[in-house]
């Protein structure tokens, strides 16, 4: 059975979190949009990285609303929510707080972006790629993938192993997950998940394709300005992977826009073996601008 395949270049902007509705209606505005240029095909969605974060700002959006920095947003919630660490005796740092005020926000984020994707898939008819959001599992919070099929059920669930600055200590101070790398059978083949700089070693691309995945999402998302120099290290990520791998396409779309202070930029692409492109230039298809929202079909 033939699928298209879906890269979403989502312009995320920080109004986007302002309430569960909003944020519901921004991921179904996608979904129509797509489904107006796919109307009956099955379809694998793939959304960018980090479409849930903004979801830890949703139950307080009036307080953090005016912040200048994800920083001081970050503080205006750490002065509500007064996390502090399991142990009362263990020493209270910046780092620590980060993550009690994550695992604390974890329930609601991941009930909100799991209902929202489900509900996606469930009512379009698709295969949906949530991009990612940060979930706590125990006393770790980790940058998490889930992935659904057309009835709404999650069927694969994927954590990020390999993390950026942005995510470590000084940052949002997640964990780094272990090696596991599922696949699910899809319509059009096997399908794995690399969160973005997981896309950059090739070496789990491989796992993957040894456990016979012909498609890999690479949910995504560039905290920086797309220079020239950018652009050409991108490639080193998943379009360098699949020229190893003949019959694998690369789907990789990316967050664009700003959250906060935190802005992304970034050209979405889906990517094949020279050989199986039109052109031989290794790319499906790709996205024509670095900050605007684009829809790429294949």
């Amino acid at each position: 059975m033939a699928m298209r395949l879906v890269a979403v270049q989502m312009r995320i902007e920080t109004h986007d979190y302002r309430s569960v509705e909003a944020f519901r209606e921004r991921v179904f505005g996608v979904m129509r949009a797509i489904r107006q240029r796919v109307p009956k095909d099955p379809v694998l969605v793939v959304f960018p990285e980090d479409v849930g974060l903004g979801l830890v700002f949703t139950q307080d959006y009036e307080r953090v609303r005016t912040s200048k920095t994800m920083v001081e947003a970050g503080f205006r919630l750490m002065e509500k929510y007064r996390p502090q660490p399991p142990d009362s005796e263990e020493t209270v740092s910046f780092p620590m707080m980060v993550r009690r005020l994550l695992i604390t926000l974890s329930p609601f984020v991941e009930r909100v972006y799991h209902q929202v994707f489900s509900e996606a898939a469930k009512q379009f008819q698709a295969w949906v790629v949530g991009g990612s959001a940060p979930i706590a599992q125990g006393e770790c919070v980790y940058n998490v993938c889930y992935t659904y099929n057309p009835a709404g059920e999650r069927v694969l669930i994927q954590r990020k192993i390999n993390l950026v600055p942005l995510e470590q200590e000084l940052g949002l101070n997640l964990c780094s997950a272990p090696r596991e790398l599922p696949v699910v059978e899809t319509p059009a083949g096997k399908l794995g998940v690399l969160i973005c700089l997981d896309g950059f070693q090739h070496d789990l691309l491989a796992q993957l394709v040894r456990q016979g995945a012909r498609l890999v999402a690479m949910p995504s998302f560039n905290p920086l300005p797309w220079t020239p120099e950018q652009a050409q290290g991108w490639e080193a990520g998943l379009w360098e992977g699949v020229q190893k791998h003949r019959g694998v396409i690369g789907i990789n779309p990316m967050g664009v826009g700003q959250l906060f202070d935190v802005m992304a930029e970034g050209r979405s692409s889906i990517v094949a073996h020279k050989s199986e492109t039109p052109d031989k230039s290794g790319y499906l298809c790709r996205a024509q601008t670095k900050d605007q929202e684009e829809i790429l079909v294949w």
